[in-house]
């Protein structure tokens, strides 16, 4: 879902559109990153028209920003998630009309066919029910069953590091295929601001164990890893959680502190046991593996 939004808003930022029909698409499918790019467009005393029906159709958010921005004030560099809105699930309606009871007791109205296409819980419901399905419990809690409504219902829910937690765990939870690779593919990008050890937890309460291993990459250093065994949660961690911890320890206690390189001499991806960079400026040679972090620095392995 994420590449095609992608796409949509490039398309939308290339194409000659009119600003404020940008805006409103940007406001009414909670594209944040279009609306920012939007408002960094817009200079001060642009010529907006503030009398027509586009404007008036923009939430107030959005009027107040356009009118901070009219008025000399930066563009922001991030816009803050609205506030989820569960108006559509607390009544019932012609096209949501089967209850959802969280374990606190706490009821919403949703399609149950729609539910079935992200949920193998509601999909086994249906599917056993020779009536109507009146009213489903969800293993859900409050939290859980709201951040799963929003995670697949349109315009759906952005992932981030703040709502991750609750929509992995209804991910689970309602068996949802879909959403759980989802929330794992951000779990294991390298750009997520999570700590190892939080995607780390994250995954093994989910019982997602075969992601284990490919989070524990991520880990470069014995050290890191020894830190990560003295948090006060890890005898929270199942023992296939610390046993994979243990697998990392090992590998990275028998080659410390180097992680494998891809030599441009002889062009193999190998674990040396030590290797000597070379300038290729200066033609000097170095053991310093912190030159790789330096880009303008980088230098070809030497073997």
């Amino acid at each position: 879902m994420d590449g095609l939004l992608h796409r949509c808003e490039c398309f939308l930022i290339s194409h000659n559109l009119p600003f404020l029909e940008k805006v409103w698409i940007a406001d009414r499918y909670k594209l944040n990153r279009l609306l920012i790019l939007c408002l960094r467009e817009m200079r001060p005393n642009s010529k907006v028209d503030l009398t027509g029906s586009r404007y008036y159709a923009l939430s107030d958010r959005v009027k107040v920003l356009l009118l901070e921005r009219l008025h000399g004030a930066p563009a922001p560099e991030e816009i803050a998630e609205p506030p989820l809105d569960m108006e559509m699930f607390q009544r019932q309606t012609d096209l949501f009309f089967t209850a959802v009871r969280a374990k606190a007791g706490r009821i919403y109205y949703v399609n149950p066919y729609y539910m079935a296409a992200w949920s193998n819980v509601f999909q086994e419901r249906i599917y056993c029910s020779s009536s109507g399905v009146e009213e489903i419990f969800c293993p859900c809690s409050h939290e859980e069953l709201k951040a799963f409504l929003m995670a697949v219902h349109p315009p759906q829910l952005r992932l981030n590091e703040q709502n991750i937690g609750p929509v992995l765990m209804s991910a689970c939870k309602m068996e949802s295929p879909a959403l759980l690779k989802k929330c794992a593919m951000m779990l294991l990008a390298q750009h997520t601001q999570l700590s190892v050890f939080v995607r780390l937890s994250l995954l093994d309460r989910c019982y997602l164990h075969e992601m284990v291993p490919q989070c524990l990459l991520m880990v470069h250093r014995p050290e890191h890893l020894i830190q990560m065994t003295q948090q006060s949660t890890y005898d929270c961690l199942s023992t296939r959680a610390r046993a994979a911890m243990l697998d990392r320890l090992a590998v990275l206690l028998d080659n410390p502190g180097l992680q494998p390189h891809h030599c441009a001499r002889c062009k193999a991806h190998s674990n040396c046991a030590s290797v000597t960079w070379m300038c290729p400026q200066c033609k000097t040679y170095s053991t310093d593996p912190n030159l790789l972090r330096h880009p303008q620095h980088q230098q070809p392995p030497a073997r």
